[in-house]
């Protein structure tokens, strides 16, 4: 049986360049432990470092959102021979080609223990929060253990959603091990439904100490919860002071968690459930992306066109702030400072292929609004910005978005009307306004409809594939043959994998 040592010394938190402009915390390189929680700002600054190391390229700034995760989804197709092309050939799972399978699994090995490092530091934190409660004012030590036992339950599901098999055909196998401690002893694999039920137990946990967030509240959050935005034209331009909360993982972010869990096990009634929660709340803390604020993107003449919200950030629920995301785009998505025209990595998308997804439906504010042409092909512009772009506009890349808590919805409610009528929301607030759906379609018809909104949704975001997996659709991929090619191969990985950052 494969195991992983976690035999975790005391984990350094590193914070990387990214995170300089991150909250408007500043903190040293390297904290010791021991003085980083003597107060509640210090508990702050380690999950910041948290929250740096998960930008890298390696993970969210780049291969778990537009590059790897969206390349197997099937969103770019590369005929080459480049390296990157593996990924869309699913090459990582053909034996024949040995220097895919090499390339490739190391790719994996840095996904899986660089997750596993910022787990450990989440549990080096957690292991000392309840023994000192006095170093924290108000309810700031429910709120950081709340998002410390969240993110670690976040975390962990990404890793089953790439390590295990889909929920329906590996429930009780062995999947990853969920890890809630600092211990030098070996953690075992879980299965899967164990895996689940410990995620479960420390979203529930993370909830309930969340309840009083800032960002639930509507008040200000104290620095160690996240800085103030900023920006001069806050009021003006409609940005709450919690606005960084999103930044963080907050109370809407474990409920949301919890949909997407409910719904990878197929438990439709509670993922239903969490789901609603999010869209009760929607009008007041996730307002659908304003077109005045789309109408102007490009602009750079006059200051006045500083609203320019290509990723939809006032619907984020839970984004990181990538500080260097055009470092992380450039060569990939974005012709920056390399040779981009002839670049092995570029991800070019075809007009075909963006007609298809969109349907020939040019009146769909995403066909219009993320995508910039580039010689004979398109890139995807959703992370794009410029110099007068309102700061809360810019470096904003979401791991949950308002939209996907109507798909669960939609695929979760009671009855097929129901669920037309959630997915129809998110379809008039893209423009589609004019083209309803039929309510008395069938239920794989609604189901159909979904699938298309998350291939029209997701570009750059990575949740595409997660989709495809959890449903064990193959026909999107001519180089698909078998649900196999879904689960990545657990790394080898035996030794102390602690300071990997």
């Amino acid at each position: 049986m494969k195991r992983l040592n976690m035999a975790w010394a005391i984990v350094a938190i590193f914070l990387c360049p990214a995170c300089q402009d991150w909250l408007d915390v500043n903190a040293s390189s390297q904290l010791d432990r021991e003085d980083l929680f003597k107060t509640e700002d210090g508990y702050g600054e380690a999950l910041i470092g948290v929250y740096a190391k998960m930008c890298d390229e390696s993970l969210y700034g780049r291969e778990l959102t537009f590059n790897m995760l969206d390349l197997l989804g099937g969103y770019y197709k590369l005929e080459s021979n480049y390296d990157n092309s593996y990924w869309y050939k699913y090459s990582y799972a053909d034996p024949a080609n040995t220097n895919a399978v090499t390339w490739c699994e190391g790719f994996m090995e840095d996904i899986w223990c660089n997750i596993y490092t910022q787990i450990a530091n989440l549990n080096s934190l957690l292991e000392t929060i309840d023994e000192n409660k006095d170093v924290f004012s108000d309810d700031n030590y429910n709120l950081i253990k709340g998002e410390a036992l969240g993110l670690r339950a976040f975390l962990h599901f990404d890793l089953l959603r790439m390590f295990a098999e889909a929920y329906s055909l590996g429930k009780d196998k062995e999947s990853i091990p969920y890890v809630t401690k600092l211990t030098y002893s070996v953690t075992p694999l879980f299965t899967q439904e164990d895996a689940i039920l410990a995620m479960l137990s420390d979203l529930t946990q993370a909830k309930e100490l969340l309840a009083n967030d800032p960002m639930r509240l509507g008040t200000s959050p104290a620095s160690c919860l996240a800085s103030l935005p900023s920006g001069d034209k806050l009021e003006e331009d409609n940005i709450p002071s919690w606005h960084n909360r999103r930044f963080r993982f907050n109370y809407y972010a474990a409920v949301a968690t919890m949909a997407r869990v409910y719904l990878w096990k197929g438990d439709l009634p509670n993922a239903l459930a969490c789901a609603k929660e999010i869209i009760r709340d929607q009008e007041s803390k996730f307002p659908w992306v304003l077109k005045d604020n789309l109408i102007n993107i490009g602009n750079t003449s006059s200051a006045d066109y500083r609203n320019q919200d290509r990723s939809f950030a006032t619907e984020h629920i839970f984004a990181l702030n990538v500080t260097d995301l055009e470092d992380c785009m450039d060569a990939y998505i974005f012709p920056g400072v390399s040779d981009f025209t002839s670049s092995e990595s570029r991800l070019e998308i075809s007009q075909d292929n963006r007609s298809a997804v969109y349907e020939d439906n040019s009146a769909d504010v995403r066909y219009q609004y993320w995508f910039e042409p580039y010689l004979s092909y398109f890139l995807i512009s959703k992370y794009y910005q410029n110099s007068v772009t309102a700061r809360y506009f810019q470096e904003r890349v979401p791991l949950i978005r308002l939209s996907e808590m109507y798909y669960i919805a939609a695929e979760c409610a009671e009855s097929t009307a129901d669920g037309v009528d959630f997915l129809d929301k998110v379809r008039a607030n893209r423009g589609l306004g004019s083209f309803p759906l039929n309510k008395s379609m069938s239920k794989e018809e609604l189901l159909r409809e979904i699938r298309k909104e998350y291939a029209k949704e997701f570009w750059g975001e990575g949740q595409l594939w997660y989709y495809y997996k959890r449903n064990t659709i193959m026909d999107f991929s001519e180089h698909m043959k078998d649900v196999s090619y879904f689960t990545f191969k657990i790394p080898d990985v035996e030794e102390s994998t602690a300071g990997r950052q």
